[in-house]
């Protein structure tokens, strides 16, 4: 019996195996087919995985930025918040302080604050220079008395030797004398000529030539000796000259020249002084007076007979009147700011219309009103307007 061979392939296998190999090559291709299947869900799987998770990922950073920004701009909102009330203080500050600041320069700057420095020197110096002139005066009182008991030959314990003790005080007051007087004269418009100049130093060098004498001994080396006796009249002397040129220096001087007044700077406020009425004749018996805006009567006092009449100030100025002895009230000529800030009042209250104090302020030729000057002006110009207006319809 011969065996049938077919080709299959490459190979040669036998009839009868044929449908055996188809079935294993068939039942191979389906367990291969399912390896593979299984193998691309398991990669679709992983792939999945970790697809979701670095979403995941993705999705929580997006979260911690979100976070992150949100803490951030809070920080900023904060600080923002923080400079910015740091800012509005300081401007508060500006404002305030710097305004009262920048007047109290212009108060420093004005004339009468100038005079007052340079008066302040002349004090000074007087109540500096002189207790040092007191104390070279003690130092060389026992050296003029020397002098003086050697000059005059006195006895020791004479009467004249005890009043020898007396010279050095007697030359250094009449050496203060000269000195304050000249300061007191210069400060009233005055001055001293030639012949308190020569007093002052003639005893002055009184005081150092009995010094000298004092302590001289006779020869080139007793004057060596001597010398150091006339510290102390040397110290008077230089104290009196320094003081002497400090007032000179003080005399010289021109506060008033290229410096503005107090009342040309516009700065202050008029005094809340009441206005009063006029007063009525004196009535026996303590009858009251009318009221003067205070908010109660003042009984009115014995009156004392007929008088001279009292001046009544100015309505709404809170200044004292214009007499003989006052003159000019300061501050209200027609060149001041007032001045100018009451006509440009007058003009628009005519018209019908009423100026703030801005307005004031820039009639009378100012930037701004930051000291409330013109503000009050307004404010008390209105309330003696309606006051008028009112009196008025009374009428």
């Amino acid at each position: 019996m011969t065996a049938e061979f077919v080709r299959h392939g490459a190979l040669l296998v036998p009839v009868d195996t044929l449908e055996q190999l188809s079935g294993e090559a068939a039942e191979l291709r389906e367990q291969l087919a399912a390896e593979r299947a299984l193998q691309s869900v398991q990669r679709e799987d992983v792939w999945t995985r970790r697809a979701t998770s670095v979403q995941h990922e993705l999705a929580m950073a997006e979260v911690d930025e979100q976070e992150a920004t949100a803490k951030r701009a809070r920080r900023e909102r904060i600080r923002d918040a923080a400079e910015a009330d740091e800012l509005a203080a300081l401007y508060r500050r500006a404002a305030s302080s710097g305004a009262r600041a920048r007047i109290r320069a212009l108060i420093l700057g004005s004339a009468e604050m100038r005079a007052l420095r340079i008066a302040k020197v002349r004090t000074v110096a007087l109540w500096a220079g002189l207790p040092v002139l007191a104390a070279f005066a003690v130092w060389s009182t026992t050296g003029v008395q020397a002098g003086v008991v050697r000059l005059l030959d006195l006895a020791r314990g004479s009467a004249a030797w005890a009043a020898s003790w007396a010279v050095e005080p007697a030359l250094i007051v009449i050496v203060a004398l000269i000195i304050i007087g000249r300061a007191v004269l210069r400060s009233s418009g005055g001055d001293t000529d030639w012949r308190a100049t020569v007093a002052e130093w003639v005893a002055l060098g009184l005081s150092l030539a009995l010094n000298i004498l004092g302590g001289w001994h006779g020869g080139w080396s007793g004057l060596l000796t001597a010398l150091p006796h006339a510290i102390g009249p040397l110290g008077c002397a230089g104290t009196a000259f320094l003081i002497g040129l400090f007032d000179s220096y003080t005399a010289a001087a021109r506060p008033w020249d290229n410096a503005p007044r107090l009342d040309e700077l516009g700065l202050f406020r008029d005094h809340d002084a009441p206005v009063l009425a006029a007063v009525p004749p004196a009535v026996s018996g303590g009858a009251p007076v009318p009221r003067t805006d205070t908010g109660r009567a003042v009984p009115a006092r014995t009156g004392t007979g007929p008088g001279r009449p009292r001046p009544v100030p100015a309505a709404g100025t809170g200044r004292r009147p214009l007499t003989s002895r006052t003159g000019t009230p300061t501050g209200t000529g027609t060149g001041s700011p007032k001045a100018a800030a009451r006509a440009f009042w007058d003009a628009e209250t005519a018209a019908g219309r009423t100026p703030t104090g801005a307005e004031l302020a820039r009639a009378a030729g100012r930037d701004s009103d930051e000291t409330g000057v013109f503000r009050r002006y307004a404010r008390d110009w209105a309330a003696a307007l309606t006051s008028k207006e009112q009196a008025d319809v009374a009428s």
